[in-house]
């Protein structure tokens, strides 16, 4: 406002206008807003069609924006359980805001994982949501082996139930085969069969410990091997492992000498290996399993390992697959690290021999070229002269060949095909044998006051009591009575309970007849 004066139009004083306020309204990120390109946090606004207004570089960089792009966000995540328009339409309304949703950036190459929390920032016309995001994609893959490792101990869990299983009946298939053979002699014609029903119910007792093996950690059983030998005795699995667009070929070097190894596990070493050059191979190739000698005498130092001075048996898995790339080629033997797609692998084989070649004393090698093959070398301790073993004979077990032995066995099993099989076979050796089919049962005749009792075989597993729980009771009154336990599970399952038994014996099912007989004779000599 200017007043001046009337007459002569001088200035007599002047208010300037007041500024007009600024806007109440809550401002967007749309605008020029000072830093918000350079903000470490990836955030992006959203209108009420769920497109993105803006983004700051942070954000486009995580989702593969390009400058000045405004897509949908339902173009740029998948994976969440519901329709983006869904969840976006909740969050306007108040009901999903500061709740984060993981999905995937669709555009990324690779499989990178986006945590998202969203937020209102206008309120007067909830028209805008601003979205924090976060990369989560070590979140989710630590997550994916999580569930992975579960999904793998139910299934060891599985496979440990169906090895025990299997265990009890091979005892029986095999315990009763061993005593049809000792009434058929060597010129019988039903003896070659008998031998054939024998050797195939070794071969499924050799794959029920793979499964046992795999289901749970076992202590190493370390013996003087020939890897010939083992490869040898392993061509009729690793024929049908390896399908039939793929030929397997087994070549084996003079002079290669013994190593020591637990034999099963060496196994599944050679089976990890041979299952994973199959499947670089999808159409199909040749297998090269080699065995030979080598002598260091420098020390040998490659991937940050150093081979000492000696001499080693080598073994050589080569295959003309896809081979791996170099940048994957030093992960290999991690946990839950695979080439495979998904679903196809679980990370575990490569890992499994690692540890046990490790265990073992050995040391593993992997070259690879892309488009060419891979090669796998194990390097194992060689040792000059194989361990004496007593060889195992029928005659020895057969009541025609010694004199009865004497003594009483309090046998409690709950399968009665095993059960029959074991009273069976002692009591052809001499023994008397008391049966029971529970822990109740066997625990009434041992407190039996009028009853001599030698030895307590029981099963480890059985409805009710359990096996270790009614022979601790039974030795309260028993104390001198020797124990032996049996089992389709492994040994470690229990060694906690046989611990707190001492003097107590072990015998995993499936066991021969020889192996029962054996074993009761050394307790009571």
């Amino acid at each position: 406002m200017t007043v001046r004066d009337a007459g002569e139009g001088t200035l007599l004083w002047q208010v300037e206008p007041r500024p007009a306020p600024p806007s109440r309204a809550t401002p967007t990120l749309a605008g020029p807003t000072l830093g918000f390109d350079a903000l470490p946090v990836p955030l992006i606004e959203l209108d009420r069609s769920g497109t993105v207004a803006v983004a700051n570089r942070a954000a486009r960089d995580l989702l593969c924006i390009e400058p000045g792009e405004t897509p949908p966000l339902a173009n740029l995540l998948e994976g969440l359980g519901r329709s983006v328009g869904e969840w976006l339409g909740e969050a306007f309304a108040g009901r999903a805001v500061h709740r984060p949703e993981v999905g995937r950036a669709s555009r990324a190459a690779g499989d990178i994982f986006v945590q998202i929390t969203l937020d209102r920032i206008n309120a007067e016309d909830d028209a805008r949501l601003i979205a924090v995001l976060q990369d989560a994609t070590e979140l989710k893959t630590l997550e994916a082996q999580f569930v992975q490792s579960q999904k793998m101990q139910a299934i060891g869990q599985l496979a440990g139930g169906v090895a025990h299983d299997f265990n009890n009946l091979l005892t029986a298939i095999s315990g009763h085969c061993d005593l049809l053979l000792l009434r058929h002699t060597v010129d019988d014609p039903d003896f070659a069969d008998l031998e054939q029903i024998n050797q195939n119910a070794n071969r499924a007792a050799s794959l029920v410990r793979q499964l046992l093996a795999f289901s749970r950690k076992q202590n190493l059983r370390p013996e003087t091997v020939d890897l010939r030998d083992t490869l040898s005795d392993l061509m009729h699995l690793l024929n049908r492992l390896v399908g039939e667009k793929v030929f397997l070929d087994v070549t084996h070097e003079p002079g290669v000498k013994m190593v020591r190894a637990d034999k099963r596990q060496l196994e599944q070493v050679i089976m990890n290996l041979v299952v994973n050059a199959r499947d670089a191979m999808p159409s199909g190739g040749r297998i090269h399993v080699t065995t030979g000698m080598s002598t260091l005498h420098e020390p040998l130092t490659r991937d940050r390992v150093t081979v000492p001075v000696g001499d080693y048996v080598v073994v050589r898995v080569e295959d003309a697959g896809t081979g791996i790339p170099p940048d994957r080629l030093t992960k290999i033997f991690e946990p839950f690290y695979t080439t495979k797609r998904q679903g196809e692998g679980t990370g575990l084989g490569l890992s499994t021999a690692y540890g046990i070649v490790k265990q073992t004393g050995g040391y593993i090698f992997a070259d690879s070229v892309v488009g060419e093959g891979t090669i796998f070398t194990l390097y194992f301790p060689a040792h000059d002269h194989p361990e004496v073993k007593p060889a195992p004979g029928k005659d020895a077990v057969s009541p025609r060949a010694e004199a009865p032995a004497t003594g009483v066995i309090l046998l409690a099993e709950d399968e009665a095909p095993v059960r029959a099989f074991a009273a069976r076979a002692l009591k052809l050796r001499g023994f008397t044998v008391l049966e029971a089919e529970n822990a109740e049962a066997a625990l009434e005749i041992a407190t039996n006051p009028d009853l001599s009792i030698d030895v307590f075989l029981s099963d480890v597993i059985m409805p009710g009591r359990d096996g270790p729980s009614w022979v601790r009771e039974a030795l309260e009154s028993r104390p001198d009575v020797k124990v032996v336990f049996m089992s389709g599970y492994a040994e470690e399952s229990f060694s906690e309970h046989q611990a707190q038994i001492p003097s107590s014996v072990f015998m995993q099912k499936p066991f021969s007849l020889s192996e029962l007989i054996a074993t009761i004779e050394s307790l009571l000599s």
